[in-house]
């Protein structure tokens, strides 16, 4: 199915809440904010996690 991903993300929201907190620059920022999108129970399609971190979809699926 389109958009669906089987990404296992083993670090928990609050651990990747933290760690977005903490994050200086942005690229761990964007990546962090991929993982908590993956992570969330209705994690939300590939290309809206994209969109929200202004990247395209390959890239985010990469």
């Amino acid at each position: 199915m389109a958009g669906i991903t089987s990404i296992d993300v083993k670090e928990s929201l609050n651990d990747l809440t933290e760690q977005l907190r903490q994050a200086k620059t942005s690229t761990p920022k964007e990546r962090f904010q991929v993982l908590y999108g993956l992570k969330q129970e209705n994690a939300p399609s590939i290309s809206a996690i994209a969109k929200a971190v202004g990247k395209h979809r390959n890239t985010v699926q990469t």
